[in-house]
């Protein structure tokens, strides 16, 4: 990229006698990957936009005066420029493929991948002298959280947020942070939602302000919970009842069900039960919750004997346990009578 550059002129005559009308000034640009040369006229003093851009490899800018009488030509000064362009490019990565927005949940690591380039190096000859917006970039993180009861910032004015990091990167490389959970804080970090920005600016420089190079933002959902209701663990049935299942914060990409199997609660049960009914699957951009009555449990507990139901949430982190629950079946009849023996 080319980059028009401001130069200045200020010519003083050979000698202090001399009549500056009595000389031709002028300021030469030499592209050092081309070597095309550029020409032109300046006053004895005053400023005037280079004739093109700055290549990548740099120009030398030539102060001459040439006497309009002799057409003697004399170099008064030089100055090598070199042409800088910050870019900036964020890469947010999760565990979730979603692609629409970033999106992970509070509990879930996740990955900033961030690539600076265009900055001029320590070892350019100009380094110590360069502005500021040439050798490094403006870096900020910063957390929001979503209003009370609300899934955005739709109906929110200017909100306000907390900056978790700021500072500034000063090499052109590539950058990787690590973050084993969310930023946001709270009384319940469960119940937590909101988002964190990260943001890289270039540096306000000569006629242009501060400018975001690259911004991007993460959504953070709260934590799935849910309860089973219905049955008693103390209870022996004849017969299950029907058992009510709510569920708050159902991840955007999730499934959630209920298995049953006998005997106690374990991590893998070799033979267990799917409720077909129970299925809530859930494909949205936000979060949801749910309840629902499961009238036909009892066909899932053909045994008697102990059994636990459980409630299980998969996302694309892997599978939760929301609840479990255990019942009791007992159908065993039992006839109290006697024997008479009548002669």
């Amino acid at each position: 990229m080319k980059t028009p550059v401001l130069i200045l002129a200020s010519v003083f005559p050979v000698t202090l006698c001399a009549d500056p009308a009595d000389y031709v000034n002028f300021i030469r640009q030499i592209q050092q990957d081309s070597g095309v040369e550029w020409d032109v006229t300046v006053p004895p003093s005053g400023n005037a936009i280079s004739p093109t851009g700055v290549s990548v490899d740099g120009a030398f800018f030539e102060l001459w005066s040439i006497h309009n009488r002799s057409v003697s030509e004399y170099l008064l000064d030089e100055q090598y420029v070199t042409a800088y362009t910050p870019n900036a490019k964020i890469r947010i990565v999760t565990g979730d493929p979603y692609r629409a927005i970033r999106r992970t949940r509070v509990d879930q690591p996740f990955q900033v991948q961030i690539s600076v380039t265009g900055l001029i190096d320590e070892s350019d000859p100009n380094y110590a002298n360069a502005p500021d917006a040439s050798k490094w970039v403006d870096y900020t993180h910063s957390t929001f959280h979503y209003p009370e009861g609300a899934r955005s910032f739709n109906k929110a004015e200017n909100p306000v947020g907390n900056v978790v990091a700021e500072g500034f990167m000063e090499e052109t490389a590539n950058t990787t942070v690590t973050f084993m959970a969310t930023n946001l804080s709270g009384s319940d970090l469960t119940e937590v939602g909101g988002e964190e920005v990260f943001t890289i600016s270039a540096q306000a420089d000569f006629g242009v302000s501060a400018t975001v190079l690259d911004s991007e933002r993460i959504q953070i959902w709260p934590i799935a919970t849910g309860t089973i209701r219905g049955v008693d663990p103390t209870e022996y049935y004849e017969q299950v009842p029907p058992i009510l299942v709510k569920l708050w914060n159902l991840y955007p990409d999730s499934t959630t069900y209920i298995r049953v199997y006998r005997g106690p609660q374990m991590s893998s049960p070799a033979k267990y039960s799917v409720v077909n009914t129970s299925f809530v699957i859930i494909e949205d951009s936000i979060p949801q919750s749910r309840s629902l009555v499961l009238r036909e449990i009892d066909q899932h507990l053909t045994e008697e004997g102990l059994h636990t139901i459980e409630l299980l949430h998969r996302t694309p982190f892997g599978t939760d346990l929301l609840a479990s629950t255990q019942v009791h079946v007992d159908r065993t009849i039992e006839i109290n009578g006697g024997v008479i023996n009548q002669e």
